[in-house]
C-alpha cells in the first residue's frame, strides 16, 4: 500500500554539518569582547569564579543527550534567525552601553537561536536546559546584591533571631544588626546567602538535570534552592551568634568565620541532595 503521507524527516547529514561550523565560528568571533570579559571576570572575582566551570558542564548535558539530538529531525527553521538578530541587536546596545552582563544575555540568545535555524526546533526543545544552563556563567551576584542583597539580610537576621529563641537565647534586632547581652554582630552582604544561593543554584540545576528526568521535580528543586540557601546561611549565623556570646568575640570572628561560607555551601548541598532523594523515591513509589 502506498501512502502520500509526508515522510519523517531525517537528522542532518554530515555534510551538511560545515555551514553549521561556520555559523558558530562567526558567532564566538562576534561575541569576542564578551568572551574576553567573562573570562577577566572568572579568573578575577573570587564570588562568580565558579562561572568557568559552566560552559564545560553544559557541554556535559549536551554529551548526555546525544542520542535524543541525533533522533530529532532535521528540519531548519528561519524562525530562528528571528532570534539571533536579537542576539546581534543585544550585542550592539550591551557594546554601545558597554554593558557586557546584556551581552552575555545575548550570547545565549544567540546561541538558542542558531540551534533553531540550523537544526529546528526538536533540536531546541532537546538542548533548552543546557542553553538555559549557560546563564549562569554570567555574573550574577553584582545585580543580585543591588535588587536583592538587602533583603536578604533582613531576612537572614529575622531567621537567625527566630532559630536563637527557639535555644531559648534573648536577641535583639535593629535592621542587619543582632545583639545579645555579650555579643553583637552586624549581617553584612557576604553573610546574608547570597553567596551561596548563586552557587548553589548551579548545583541545584545539575542534580535536577541529571538525576529529575521530569520538569516537575526540577521545578521543585529549583523553587526550593533560595529557601535552602537562606536557611543554611541563618544556621551559620546562629553558631557565629552563640559562639560570640558563650566564647567570645575571638572564638567567633575566627577561624570558623573565616571558613563557614564552605561549611554553609555544603550543608545547602547536603539538603538539596536529601530533596532530591525524597523526589525521586515519591516517583518510584508512585510507578510501583
Amino acid at each position: 500500500m502506498i501512502s502520500d503521507a509526508a515522510p519523517a524527516q531525517a537528522p542532518a547529514p554530515a555534510a551538511s554539518r560545515a555551514p553549521a561550523l561556520v555559523a558558530w565560528f562567526f558567532a564566538l568571533a562576534l561575541f569576542a569582547p564578551v568572551l574576553g570579559w567573562l573570562a577577566h571576570i572568572w579568573s578575577t572575582s573570587i564570588y562568580d569564579a565558579h562561572g568557568v566551570l559552566v560552559p564545560f558542564i553544559a557541554a556535559v548535558m549536551v554529551f548526555s543527550r546525544r542520542r535524543d539530538l541525533a533522533a530529532a529531525p532535521h528540519a531548519p527553521a528561519g524562525a530562528g534567525l528571528w532570534l539571533v538578530a536579537a542576539g546581534a541587536g543585544l550585542l550592539l546596545a550591551a557594546l554601545l552601553m558597554d554593558f557586557k552582563l546584556l551581552g552575555g544575555v545575548a550570547l545565549v540568545l544567540t546561541l538558542a537561536g542558531l540551534v533553531w535555524a540550523l537544526w529546528g526546533g526538536a533540536a531546541l526543545r532537546t538542548l533548552a536546559f543546557p542553553l538555559g544552563f549557560l546563564l549562569l556563567m554570567l555574573p550574577l551576584n553584582y545585580p543580585l546584591e543591588i535588587f536583592a542583597g538587602f533583603p536578604l539580610r533582613v531576612l537572614s537576621v529575622k531567621l537567625t533571631a527566630a532559630l536563637l529563641h527557639l535555644g531559648g537565647l534573648d536577641v535583639t534586632v535593629e535592621g542587619t544588626l543582632i545583639a545579645t547581652s555579650q555579643f553583637q554582630v552586624a549581617i553584612e552582604s557576604p553573610c546574608s546567602g547570597l553567596k551561596t544561593l548563586s552557587a548553589l543554584l548551579m548545583t541545584g540545576l545539575v542534580l535536577a538535570f541529571f538525576l529529575h528526568p521530569r520538569w516537575r521535580e526540577r521545578a521543585v528543586i529549583l523553587l526550593l534552592i533560595p529557601p535552602v540557601a537562606i536557611v543554611a546561611n541563618a544556621v551559620r549565623n546562629m553558631v557565629i551568634v552563640l559562639l560570640g556570646h558563650y566564647r567570645g568575640r575571638e572564638v567567633a570572628m575566627g577561624a570558623l568565620h573565616t571558613f563557614s561560607g564552605l561549611l554553609v555551601f555544603l550543608l545547602a548541598v547536603a539538603l538539596l541532595i536529601l530533596i532530591s532523594e525524597a523526589l525521586q523515591w515519591r516517583r518510584t513509589s508512585t510507578s510501583a
